[in-house]
């Protein structure tokens, strides 16, 4: 095993409660054993979660648990506004630093894994991914953007379009001043949910990142839910952890429900 896959194994068996808060974990030789790894492997993994906040590592002695099962805190839920510019990346880049920029969209069809489980997207789905690199005025990568769209909504246009829809073309998409991407193609989107964790960051998003392996990041998940309570689309942004999260909200018509949440008990965001 990977010192990523080593953090994930010892997360899981904490989040489903074989190990509890304030108990010891097996010796490193017996997590070896156990996982079919050296012990240097296995010590690299528990400086990570101790880096973490989930493990104390001692010398002479082994790792203690210290933190418990993924929790919820729920900070409210709000009506924005209408946006008057389509998405984030203008105001991103103000904060950034002129020439901040974002690497053209790579876009491809995927079916979704277990992996995907905190997007809310049935695993097994066919959608359409959709992911970006974000780059700060000295050129640091800074945010890792995956976007995956079911099927459904990925094909659709709005009124009038001709040629390859929105979605499925790597171009950038600008909806006109005042709509939501969402709105502008009629995914029927009521409201907007977002998941904030730390999460070690893995695959592409750590290389996008020039990061190792299971080096604790960022996660943030929005989700654009139907009345239905189906998902139309999920972005995924992974970013450094000494990244700062801000939230607008301004007064107008309502149009979607932001609900930030910081932890979740579902796969994949802890």
């Amino acid at each position: 095993m990977t010192q990523a896959e080593i953090i994930k194994a010892l997360t899981d068996a904490i989040d489903q409660g074989a190990y509890k808060y304030g108990e010891f974990l097996p010796s490193t030789r017996a997590l070896a054993e156990t996982h079919g790894t050296t012990q240097q492997t296995v010590a690299a993994a528990l400086t990570v979660m101790a880096g973490m906040g989930m493990v104390q590592v001692q010398r002479g002695s082994r790792a203690k648990v210290i933190t418990g099962k993924p929790r919820k805190i729920k900070l409210g839920t709000y009506r924005s506004a209408n946006r008057k510019v389509p998405t984030g990346t203008t105001a991103w880049a103000k904060d950034n630093g002129e020439g901040s920029r974002e690497s053209p969209a790579s876009v491809s069809q995927v079916v979704t894994t277990e992996a995907d489980s905190d997007t809310g997207i049935p695993v097994g789905t066919q959608v359409v991914e959709r992911t970006r690199t974000r780059f700060d005025a000295d050129e640091a990568p800074c945010q890792h953007k995956r976007t995956l769209v079911t099927v459904e909504m990925a094909t659709l246009t709005p009124e009038g379009w001709t040629g390859l829809p929105p979605m499925m073309s790597p171009e950038d998409i600008a909806p006109p001043e005042g709509l939501s991407l969402a709105k502008w193609l009629g995914m029927g989107v009521e409201r907007v949910l977002y998941d904030i964790c730390t999460a070690p960051a893995t695959g592409n998003a750590a290389a996008a990142l020039t990061l190792p392996d299971g080096t604790p990041c960022l996660r943030i998940v929005s989700r654009g839910v139907r009345e239905d309570g189906s998902v139309a689309y999920a972005t995924v942004t992974t970013a450094p952890i000494r990244t700062s999260i801000s939230l607008e909200i301004k007064d107008g018509d309502a149009a979607d429900a932001v609900e930030p949440k910081v932890g979740s008990e579902k796969e994949g965001c802890r």
